[in-house]
């Protein structure tokens, strides 16, 4: 088993017929939907805390 399988081992479930692990397409998409909602609100969250500068001409 290597580091990648063991550290996300949530999105593997065990095949009946063969008995070997294999990764489970919904767990995947359910884990890269949070990950990105995750990624786009801390992009949001930096572009809302930036300052905001007006020039009055």
């Amino acid at each position: 088993m290597n580091f990648w399988q063991f550290a996300l081992s949530f999105l593997y479930v065990r095949n009946w017929h063969t008995g070997k692990r294999e990764l489970s397409r919904p767990r995947l998409y359910v884990f890269l939907g949070v990950v990105a909602i995750t990624v786009f609100a801390l992009v949001l969250i930096n572009f809302l805390q930036s300052p905001v500068e007006v020039f009055i001409k």
